[in-house]
């Protein structure tokens, strides 16, 4: 059997596995196949319609913001990973408004971390520091987090009248 058709089977083998963009399945081939013939079984794979960069990149974004919890940071730096351009990177994450990561993080906030927040005096502080690094961790940024603290305490105030 011809190289390129094995390299086709073993892309098919990969594909009924999971999905792969572009440049990841060029990767993947190229530690069995030479170069051209990873280029080529993978142009072809994108010409069938198997591989799609902009619907994996929608799918891992959904992954990564919905189910993973992730802020747009750290998302796109696991998709980055996944060898995604920038531009369809960019374009999968634009999906998500700050709304919607603030509201992310509310979740975050009321599930994880309530008893923790807004306690008194010095160990308060800490504790808040302390929730915020664990949130920046998680790839969201200052002014999401804060404004979904703010939420939390409106929330809170509206309960206590």
């Amino acid at each position: 059997m011809e190289e390129l058709d094995i390299a086709k089977r073993r892309a098919m083998h990969l594909l009924g596995g999971r999905d792969y963009g572009r440049n990841e399945l060029i990767e993947k081939l190229k530690n069995n196949y030479s170069e051209k013939t990873a280029v080529t079984v993978a142009d072809l794979m994108c010409e069938y319609g198997y591989v799609n960069d902009d619907r994996y990149a929608e799918k891992l974004a959904k992954q990564y913001i919905t189910v993973r919890k992730y802020g747009k940071s750290r998302a796109a730096l696991m998709m980055r990973q996944k060898l995604l351009d920038a531009q369809t990177i960019e374009t999968a994450l634009d999906k998500y408004t700050e709304d919607d990561i603030t509201g992310e993080i509310a979740e975050i906030l009321r599930k994880k971390y309530f008893d923790r927040l807004f306690l008194g005096g010095i160990e308060g502080k800490k504790e808040m520091q302390k929730v915020i690094a664990a949130l920046a961790r998680r790839g969201y940024g200052y002014n999401d987090i804060k404004t979904a603290l703010y939420i939390i305490q409106d929330e809170i105030q509206n309960e206590e009248d």
